[in-house]
């Protein structure tokens, strides 16, 4: 089919104009001529407003026909609009004046509207963090007119503006007012052998699956010796295992004594929470004051500390932010005439994900221990002089490594 309009023509391809691609050819031809052509083509009514000037030139070649108008439209800078059958066009400087009105009316009617009050308490959320986290949000959710007040005794905040943009801002502070997931964090500081924790199924170092996914490695925290088969290791060193039996197999270990328990705290913290562990002493050393020779006591931690901080994934695993700290005394120094005790220090900052109830377990701090005694053949290993034949001195030497395990554990909420 072809049909020629005024300056330009158009080509139809079939007989179905709702689906059929079309051709358009104009040569400057007044906008609003090819308009007309476009609705008459689709049997639509059509209104140009008076603004509607200028002329195109195109060749559209098997086009759809609603692609065709909205080139037209965009090369046009018109607007459209549709009411029924009737095309409604104008520029586009209309539809953002209709908008800047519609705007200013807005504002108007905010304006003009009364200011209401609303006190929002928290159950959850600390009232002060969700006021920050408002005031970078204020102009999206509140008007210019309205306020906010922080109330610090109650944990609540007091909102004054119009009644919509209360609902808007309560709701968003509502989705804010979620509890954190609560983590029990179990500690056990032992003494403990080597053949022992072999038999707790403690493997030092992570490796296979452990090792890509974990977000830790082993070889990080140790460092060799410099030699082919070192004696011992410098350094915390880490292992995970199953932590559902641990506390009966330590209680186990410490009634045959081959563990010592020295401390089994638990702790409660929340999402991003810190919770610090600390076991040891603090030594006092003098500090001057000024140039009169006057001194004053303060004290010095010597203790093993830890800090965790867990963070929970989605994945229902915990990733432990660790701050490990061992600073035990080391030697006497002189200073002037008075002796200086140093403190050796150790530290470590890392961190490890860990299944729920998964415990991870650090070493690497080791205690010797040595005994002596004597061995006798009873009444011979009493007499005099001949006695030393039945008799002899035992000297054992006991290598025991001081392990902290840490057994991460979600809170359920009912």
């Amino acid at each position: 089919m072809l049909r020629k309009i005024a300056w330009g023509l158009i080509l139809v391809s079939g007989l179905c104009r709702g689906a059929a691609p079309i051709s358009l050819v104009f040569e400057d031809a007044p906008i609003g001529q090819v308009l007309q052509a476009l609705a008459e083509y689709q049997q639509l009514n059509l209104m140009v407003a008076p603004e509607v000037d200028g002329s195109l030139t195109l060749r559209l070649q098997d086009v759809p026909w609603q692609q065709a108008l909205e080139l037209v439209m965009k090369m046009g800078r018109l607007s459209i609009e549709r009411e029924g059958n009737v095309m409604l066009v104008f520029p586009e400087e209309r539809e953002q004046e209709k908008q800047q009105r519609a705007e200013a009316e807005r504002e108007a009617a905010e304006l003009n509207s009364p200011l209401h009050t609303k006190t929002v308490m928290f159950k959850y959320a600390d009232a002060a963090a969700l006021n920050t986290s408002l005031q970078n949000e204020r102009s999206r959710l509140m008007t210019a007119r309205g306020s906010v007040t922080l109330d610090t005794r109650t944990n609540a905040l007091l909102l004054r503006d119009t009644q919509k943009a209360l609902d808007q801002t309560i709701r968003w502070l509502q989705q804010l007012d979620v509890p954190l997931e609560q983590v029990e964090i179990a500690a056990q500081i032992v003494t403990i052998s080597e053949e022992s924790l072999r038999e707790l199924g403690v493997n030092w170092g992570l490796n296979g699956e452990e090792q890509v996914a974990g977000a830790l490695r082993a070889s990080q925290l140790r460092v060799d010796l410099g030699v082919a088969r070192p004696a011992g290791m410098l350094g915390l060193t880490l292992a995970k295992l199953d932590g559902r039996l641990l506390d009966l197999e330590l209680s186990a270990l410490e009634r045959e004594h081959q563990a010592d328990i020295i401390a089994s705290p638990r702790l409660f913290t929340s999402h991003q929470q810190t919770a610090s562990i600390k076991q040891g002493t603090e030594i006092p050393y003098e500090v001057a004051t000024g140039n009169s020779g006057s001194t004053t006591m303060e004290f010095k931690e010597a203790v093993l500390g830890m800090e965790v901080t867990p963070v929970v994934q989605g994945n229902g695993r915990i990733l432990l932010k660790l701050h490990i700290s061992q600073n035990v005394p080391g030697r006497t120094m002189r200073s002037g005439e008075n002796e200086v005790l140093t403190i050796d220090k150790q530290e470590i900052d890392t961190q490890v994900a860990l299944k729920d109830g998964q415990t991870l377990a650090l070493g690497g701090i080791f205690q010797q221990q040595s005994a002596t005694g004597q061995t006798r053949v009873p009444l011979l290993g009493e007499i005099p002089l001949l006695g030393g034949l039945f008799r002899h001195s035992v000297r054992e030497q006991k290598r025991r490594e001081l392990v902290i395990f840490i057994t991460p554990r979600l809170i359920r909420s009912d």
